[in-house]
């Protein structure tokens, strides 16, 4: 059986055949990038001798850059990419999933990759917090402790998530926290902030790109991020809140702000 390592860093599993440098933010206004050499991407399989197409940062404004489907701010601390809404009247465990993630319990999916996802949090410098999550045993068991995490950590590894969507020509825009209801008391989500606890590698690869699950309600340490609020232990809570939300199949676009962007001051 594979057994899953969690890392609270992003570069691992290198191997000499296969690197990735990043190297972001010359200061607090600005992003330097360096991404992959010639040689091969991070996660390349190793059996296999076709590299995978390696994620290339595009600068398409004076703060603003594109890195596949999702685009981010620097000034600002925003990262903005489409999604679909999946689901109105189910049980929901994740924010958001890929399409190969776990579907029939997700609000919204998307066709990004998390991998890139996950690099263009890193260049707009936040820092994993696994606060959310019980220390693993020897035998990979959760046990009744958390783990612990540092006031910069807790600071930079907050952000909240907008869903935006267009009627009549005209943008509606709400936290996701104001489309999601108590399914015993139809109370609405408190906002509470989603925090960045960055997932892991297993066998070389990036969990969320195996996985397919990306930001979690009930606590995933394998997704990239979780809801941070009350009940979040909780798999049978949350409901979509039908009143407020578009038509199944609608196109969104998600949109994530830092709490405590590099732009601000400390």
């Amino acid at each position: 059986m594979r057994k899953e390592i969690e890392s609270s860093h992003f570069s691992l599993a290198l191997s000499a055949s296969y690197f990735m440098i990043l190297t972001a933010m010359k200061n607090a206004f600005a992003i330097s990038l360096a991404l992959l050499t010639t040689s091969s991407a991070l996660f390349a399989n190793e059996a296999n001798d076709t590299a995978p197409k390696k994620p290339e940062v595009k600068k398409i404004g004076e703060r603003t850059y594109q890195l596949g489907k999702i685009t981010f701010d620097s000034s600002k601390g925003e990262i903005s990419f489409p999604a679909t809404l999946e689901h109105n009247e189910v049980l929901i465990e994740y924010l958001l999933t890929a399409p190969e993630g776990k579907i029939h319990e997700t609000l919204f999916i998307t066709e990004i990759s998390p991998f890139n996802l996950n690099v263009a949090m890193k260049l707009l410098g936040y820092k994993e917090s696994k606060e959310l999550l019980k220390i693993l045993d020897e035998n990979h068991t959760p046990t009744d402790k958390y783990h612990s995490a540092t006031e910069i950590q807790k600071k930079k590894s907050r952000f909240t998530i907008t869903a935006s969507w267009k009627v009549d020509g005209k943008k509606v825009s709400h936290d996701v926290t104001q489309l999601l209801e108590n399914a015993k008391t139809q109370q609405p989500m408190p906002d509470s902030p989603w925090i960045y606890s960055g997932s892991y590698m297993i066998n070389g690869n990036y969990k969320p790109d195996i996985s397919g699950d990306i930001i979690a309600v009930f606590t995933d340490r394998s997704s990239i991020a979780c809801y941070s609020g009350e009940g979040r232990y909780d798999d049978t809570l949350w409901m979509p809140k039908q009143s407020v939300l578009p038509p199944l199949g609608t196109a969104v676009t998600l949109t994530f702000t830092q709490t405590n962007p590099n732009n601000q001051k400390k």
